[in-house]
């Protein structure tokens, strides 16, 4: 069962990690950018192999360490857990190379009951070397196992941004990264395409991580003019499997001044990859 106590007082150690502009690159072509579609003339500046600028999605994939929750000590049944959500804040932009420092810990662990669930909120820094944060992460998972611990429900409202009742603003069509972009950024695991509806062969799904990117670029592109640096907040909900290849559909609402709600399908299957995301920019 799962030991509320050790894993709120997890230790993570902070990670030092340098990274150079091939990787910038390879994150960018990770998350779809070069890709025929809407967002091609705009990518160029991801993929510059003088002075490629992050996405600053890109926090997340440097933030990527070991699977921790897998550690007996920790009573999770790690098998049965899900990548539930996921949100940056930008603080400041990454710059095209350098040296950061990762810093992560527990923010919460709540029970939804017995034979439900418990969800847990976990935050990572990325920072430069001397503590000047660049981007917060958030990372929201689901412990199916785990429900029944004994802890208080979870007080925060599940994220719901899309109207009920209103065509979006925007609606952006393209292409998910390809097999090979997106396995040289460590975005993929290899599964049964049967997990897909209607789906009668296997190829590789993408993780989160390359899902966000993918949405992350779209937003970029629709509501900051393709200028990273004035995005100020990204969060998504993951609602089912995004595969290498498959096309998308991204509709976006523009909410208030500098705010809004996208939503992603995969077109072919018509099923549902995120919902109920929020941007929030300059």
């Amino acid at each position: 069962m799962l030991d509320y106590t050790t894993v709120m007082a997890w230790p993570f150690e902070p990670v030092a990690k340098h990274y150079a502009g091939e990787d910038v690159v390879r994150a960018a072509k990770g998350m779809g950018a070069g890709l025929p579609g809407p967002l091609e003339e705009g990518d160029a500046v991801f993929m510059d192999k003088v002075t490629p600028k992050p996405l600053p999605m890109m926090a997340t994939v440097l933030a990527d360490g070991e699977f921790w929750q897998s550690d007996p000590a920790t009573g999770i049944d790690w098998q049965k857990i899900v990548h539930a959500g996921e949100s940056i804040t930008q603080h400041r932009p990454l710059p095209p190379e350098g040296k950061v420092t990762v810093t992560q810990g527990i923010e919460g662990i709540y029970d939804r009951g017995p034979d439900k669930s418990a969800v847990m909120y976990q935050w990572q820094n990325v920072s430069s070397p001397d503590g000047e944060p660049y981007v917060t992460i958030q990372v929201t998972t689901v412990l199916r196992g785990d429900g029944g611990f004994g802890g208080e429900p979870d007080p925060r409202p599940r994220l719901k941004t899309v109207p009920d009742s209103q065509e979006p603003d925007d609606r952006l069509v393209m292409r998910a990264p390809v097999a090979e972009a997106a396995e040289a950024a460590g975005l993929v695991i290899a599964v049964p395409l049967s997990v897909a509806s209607g789906a009668e062969q296997s190829q590789p799904m993408l993780r989160g991580m390359g899902i966000f990117g993918l949405a992350g670029r779209a937003a970029i592109a629709s509501l900051c003019d393709n200028d990273p640096d004035r995005l100020k907040h990204f969060a998504v909900r993951y609602a089912g499997p995004l595969f290498c290849g498959e096309e998308v559909a991204i509709e976006i609402w523009r909410l208030a001044p500098g705010r809004a709600a996208l939503r992603m399908t995969a077109v072919a299957r018509n099923k549902p990859v995120l919902s109920h995301c929020l941007v929030e920019y300059r």
